[in-house]
């Protein structure tokens, strides 16, 4: 028996036998038998105190034990602040990892210390955990790191995203803990915003596609099995599109645009069955998202009838006050925040919140009736969460799945599926390893860049990356060719030694240049300028004018304008924030061990402020009077190449009319028209050629991501109905005009009519 498996077995002997007197009774509280009717006695039996402390969410880092102010490394419960925290203000939640990631022995040990304090309590009602587990279980040390979500929506592959969620839930499970936040359901159409490598990308029904996957994934078919988590969408609605680009910051939308574009993931993901959401931190047309009770109750409840838990983000309830200045104080921020929605405040450093909601309810500012409602929801999502059986649920193979084979696997799996190969003049990949190689630029050789932000650390650049066993793109095209040379060449604030990059240059055959930005996450992340730092742009043109052929890698969580020197680039090669096993898969990409079949989640901008989407609107792309093309992206959504080629024909549409109610059947030839095994994305595109409302160019309505031997074929074939063509019109109802459509698959066209 090893030593992971000795400490697990311990934890749950202490658990189970040290308080065998509160858990017996405490069980009868179990999920047999009518659970609502438990619930509602439980609710029923509770003090305001005790409710309130349910919709409390607190910072781990409050009950860590500090020296002169800093947490002592290894962490350590401090039982005074816990005792503080649960049984004289019972806060019913917790987050956050006090600032660096743990091992799964000391998770196990903090969850034990909080939930054992949670059931010496008279309520006895567990603690709920919840954490950031943004491309993984990022914040357990030893576990896998997968590509952060932007690389995940470039594999185009809705299963490998849910196997994704699974393997997370499982290695997040695994540390105790039933609840993530994610996935995040945000659309990514401002590349400036800091959050951007952590949304599916630009486009709603890819973005949909992926967060329901991902939500399957996280949240299994049963929520209490042990290996599932509750999953937590986010950030509701709207969040992604700061004026400013900058995070937090406002958001200025019209209600149409809000309902075509923000709104749908959210709608979708709640059909999936999702358990709980975050709520944006900035502020919609002037209204604070935790402030706007016509969002959350009259379009989240009402609406769209979600009945799961709301949960404001960190620090937003106080930040009604110190910030946005729709409050005179804290207590007025609670009062406001708690009438508009919200069930859980995520406070997250003291129990002000706890005093003030309390007071607010005694003074009659706050009905008690609107509390039990909250915590209902709450309970239930414990109770279904199988806590109140057992509040440390751990699957029973976690010791040989966490961290491990299969999970690794995965992970180099997603990154390989994710890289996205842009340019490739003249066939330069694949690389031959007889080549003298240069690798070269601040992503060359850093474990930092390739996970990206929320790795171990909150910004990801800690030092305790570097110590695990992952090879960065530097290494790994080491271990496949002995003619290589790594140079730094810069960072990215100053170049480094340019006569011995020139001279590095000189003696190579081909140069890879690995580019990119640091990791950093939320406001760190907020920069004024897309373009990437002059470092890089003054080491490219250096490389350039030695007349070596340039492949030039992006490792970047948003896209940083390369269009000064990227048409002197013989390759680029899109890697995104690939995680643990990025470098692996990049190195194979290069020399064709892998194929990349990566296709853009976004529009990559050959301009700073060209920001267009690929579904803008004709005006935007040719002038009537003047001509001219007002759409030109370096890269267009939906692109990607590959080292074979794909040949489509035969595109039919099964009727040239489509009826209320009924559906047309789409089908199309593909056929692997190349040397070499390979996979691509059939994407089906569809054009509203007249509307009452200006249509966008294009819509993606559906795709398939296929995989085909050489000179093997495939017919691939979509369904679709009225639901696919719908916009939301001027009176903001989903509504599909009768009318005529193109329906579009690489570049193939056909015309079908709509008749109610």
């Amino acid at each position: 028996m090893g030593l992971k498996t000795t400490y697990v077995n311990r934890c749950r002997f202490i658990f189970l036998h040290l308080f065998c007197g509160l858990i017996i009774p405490f069980l009868t509280f179990s999920q047999s038998g009518n659970s609502q009717v438990k619930i509602d006695a439980l609710v029923a039996s509770m003090t305001l105190e005790e409710k309130v402390g349910q919709m409390t969410q607190i910072n781990l880092e409050v009950i860590l034990k500090k020296e002169n102010g800093v947490i002592v490394n290894p962490i350590e419960i401090d039982t005074a602040k816990l005792r503080e925290a649960i049984l004289e203000y019972k806060v019913g939640s917790f987050l956050n990892n006090g600032r660096r990631a743990h091992s799964r022995n000391e998770w196990l040990e903090v969850i034990t210390a909080i939930q054992t304090m949670a059931l010496s309590s008279p309520s006895r009602i567990p603690i709920i955990y919840g954490i950031d587990a943004i491309h993984g279980a990022n914040y357990s040390s030893g576990s896998a790191l997968f590509p952060h979500q932007l690389g995940q929506a470039a594999s185009w592959n809705p299963p490998l995203v849910k196997q994704i969620a699974q393997a997370t839930a499982f290695e997040t499970r695994s540390c105790a803990i039933p609840w993530v936040f994610s996935p995040i359901i945000d659309v990514g159409r401002q590349p400036l915003w800091s959050q951007f490598f952590e949304t599916y990308g630009e486009d709603v029904f890819l973005t949909s596609t992926m967060g329901n996957a991902a939500v399957r994934g996280y949240q299994g078919e049963n929520l209490s099995d042990g290996s599932s988590v509750a999953a937590c969408v986010k950030h509701y609605v709207g969040y992604s599109a700061p004026l400013s680009g900058k995070d937090r910051t406002p958001v200025y939308m019209d209600e149409r645009h809000l309902r075509e574009t923000y709104l749908p993931p959210f709608e979708r993901a709640i059909e999936q069955g999702v358990r709980s959401m975050i709520v944006n931190s900035g502020e919609l047309n002037g209204i604070p998202s935790h402030a706007n009770e016509y969002l959350l109750k009259t379009v989240l409840r009402d609406e769209l009838n979600f009945e799961g838990v709301v949960l404001s983000d960190w620090g937003d309830i106080e930040r009604l006050f110190t910030v946005h200045r729709v409050s005179a104080n804290r207590k007025e921020a609670a009062e406001i925040a708690i009438k508009s929605g919200v069930d859980i405040c995520m406070v997250p450093n003291d129990f002000v919140f706890c005093e003030n909601l309390i007071a607010l309810v005694n003074e009659g500012k706050i009905s008690e009736s609107s509390i039990d409602e909250s915590v209902r929801r709450i309970l239930r999502l414990k109770f279904d969460l199988g806590l109140f059986d057992n509040p440390i649920t751990i699957p029973e193979n976690a010791d040989e799945r966490f961290g491990g084979k299969a999970h690794l696997e995965l992970a180099y799996q997603a990154a390989a599926e994710s890289i996205t190969l842009l340019k490739n003049e003249g066939n330069i990949l694949p690389l031959s390893a007889d080549k003298e190689i240069l690798v070269i630029g601040p992503a060359a050789n850093s474990l930092q860049y390739l996970n990206g932000p929320w790795s171990r650390t909150w910004q990801g650049t800690d030092s305790i990356i570097s110590g695990e066993s992952f090879e960065t793109i530097s290494s790994a095209i080491g271990s496949k060719s002995n003619n290589t040379n790594y140079i730094l060449g810069c960072s990215e604030d100053s170049l480094i030694n340019l006569p011995a990059v020139l001279e590095a240059a000189a003696k190579s055959d081909i140069i890879i240049l690995c580019l990119g930005e640091e990791p950093s996450a939320e406001k760190p992340g907020d920069i004024h300028d897309l373009t990437i730092s002059s470092s890089q742009q003054t080491l490219a043109k250096a490389l350039i004018n030695a007349g070596k052929p340039i492949v030039l890698v992006l490792v970047e969580g948003r896209p940083r304008i390369v269009s000064s020197f990227v048409d002197d680039c013989d390759g680029v090669i899109m890697a995104y924030q690939p995680g643990s096993s990025g470098g692996q898969a990049v190195a194979d990409v290069l020399f064709g061990k892998i194929n990349p079949s990566g296709h853009l989640p976004f529009t990559y901008p050959r301009y700073v402020n060209d920001l267009l989407t690929y579904d803008h609107k004709k005006s935007e792309e040719v002038d009537n009077y003047y001509g001219g093309n007002g759409y030109d992206p370096q890269w267009s959504f939906g692109e990607g190449l590959s080292y074979t080629s794909f040949e489509y024909s035969d595109f039919k549409v099964n009727t040239d009319t489509l009826r209320q109610g009924r559906k047309i059947v789409i089908e199309i030839k593909v056929r692997n028209s190349g040397s070499r095994h390979g996979k691509d994305v059939v994407q089906l595109y569809a054009s509203d050629e007249v509307a009452s409302i200006t249509p966008p160019v294009k819509r993606l309505r559906s795709f398939e991501k296929i995989d085909l031997k050489a000179n093997e074929s495939k017919v691939v074939s979509f369904e679709i109905g009225e639901k696919e063509l719908a916009f939301v019109n001027a009176q903001m109802n989903w509504v599909t005009e009768e009318g005529w459509f193109t329906l579009e698959i690489e570049g193939l066209k056909k015309r079908v009519y709509y008749r109610p």
